[in-house]
């Protein structure tokens, strides 16, 4: 399979060129700082993670890349309204589809365009990373279009990865055949650093810290995180919520986007006032890059936080790593690769120096390495039968490990 059409995630920010002549390329966007602007750059990829997902898949696998491309298919099947057409571009130019996923097993999310695709598609479809926003007790609350989705998966997809155990066990409980949990391909890329992470032994105030969670308005997890992080150096990574701040910051300069840093003295006072405490944090970050946000990583010592695509950011860096979580997303991932993994209430009440010894210990981190080789040699087993390819730095590390 040579000519891939990768067919959800985005893995940057980058407007696409609609009129879609050959040879084109979309371009980067703007050097505008707005909040309006940032916003609207947010919705070219939604959660900011999501680049991470997009790119992984993009850049693990062997195959030719002058005629392969990123390309959301439903977004294609909408705007020519799923003409034949439309369709047949992508019988007759790829070899394979393949779909990385996130959280898309969840109510009130609307997979019709997706599935019509699918419903005209002859090419093999290859499903990677798809999981559950929330446990559920059946599909009772799933919309039609998402059942009906999964059944087509299921019956027709080369292959079914799920990214976590949870995933799996629900969807075969629910009748599915198919599913396998593989994990997220963001986790596959630069393994060679992720299997190279060696635990922290000194004090904390002999590190540099980088965490990521949710610094919002009224928020307890943000408050306790803030409270985790007291009297160390520490810097806070922004996702989606820093468009909670849309009155505060809306006609203000705040950002530096050459930086990618938030301005300390406009948003400081705003966090604080959000949480109802004293932030610790000493610099303030976002990215639309994850060339970017990895070479943030790279001047930092550890990660702890409550985003798991922030810490695996951090992990392909070979920053040892620690995930809080109070959700089924977060929690199912973590647990699927071995991180060193707890809950927000159990970690801020241990207080940092305590969960450092005992979830980031030589042993702990050896543990993940541990599953950590298993779930790439698995991976590396099921799509190499479906007829992938990997790259070359990625059978390297497949001989080492």
């Amino acid at each position: 399979m040579k000519r891939l059409c990768f067919g959800r995630q985005p893995a940057d920010t980058r407007y696409r060129y609609h009129p879609g002549m050959p040879f084109s390329e979309g371009l980067p966007r703007s050097n505008s700082t707005t909040f309006s602007t940032m916003s609207r750059n947010f919705y070219l990829t939604s959660n900011k993670g999501n680049m991470l997902i997009g790119e992984g898949s993009c850049r693990i696998f062997d195959y030719d890349r002058n005629y392969s491309c990123m390309l959301s298919v439903h977004v294609l099947y909408d705007a020519y309204k799923g003409s034949k057409e439309a369709m047949d571009l992508l019988n007759n130019n790829f070899d394979a589809l393949v779909l990385p996923m996130a959280n898309e097993i969840r109510p009130n999310l609307n997979h019709v365009s997706l599935l019509k695709v699918l419903e005209q598609i002859k090419i093999p479809v290859v499903v990677l990373g798809m999981g559950m926003q929330n446990e559920m007790e059946d599909m009772s609350t799933l919309e039609p279009a998402t059942v009906d989705l999964l059944r087509w998966i299921d019956e027709r997809a080369l292959v079914f990865g799920v990214r976590g155990a949870q995933t799996e066990t629900w969807l075969k409980k629910m009748g599915f055949k198919n599913p396998t949990a593989l994990g997220c391909p963001s986790m596959m890329l630069y393994p060679e650093n992720i299997l190279g992470i060696k635990a922290p032994t000194k004090k904390p105030e002999d590190y540099r810290f980088v965490t990521a969670g949710y610094l919002q308005k009224k928020s307890v997890r943000g408050k306790q995180l803030a409270k985790f992080f007291t009297g160390q150096k520490c810097s806070y990574v922004f996702q989606d919520e820093i468009f909670q701040f849309k009155e505060e910051l809306q006609g203000r300069h705040f950002f530096d986007d050459a930086r990618n840093r938030m301005l300390q003295n406009v948003i400081e006072p705003l966090v604080n006032e959000a949480i109802g405490a004293e932030a610790p944090f000493d610099k303030y970050f976002y990215f639309d890059s994850v060339d970017a946000w990895r070479q943030c990583y790279g001047w930092h010592d550890v990660f702890i936080g409550d985003r798991f695509h922030g810490g695996v950011a951090a992990l392909q860096v070979g920053l040892p790593t620690a995930i809080l979580f109070k959700d089924l997303r977060v929690k199912e991932l973590s647990e699927f690769f071995g991180v060193p993994h707890t809950t927000v209430d159990k970690a801020c009440n241990m207080g940092l120096e305590a969960f450092m010894a005992e979830f980031m210990s030589q042993a702990r981190i050896d543990a993940f390495l541990d599953t950590y080789r298993m779930r790439l040699k698995n991976f590396h087993r099921h799509l190499t039968e479906a007829g992938l390819s990997m790259t070359e730095n990625y059978q390297a590390m497949l001989m080492a490990a």
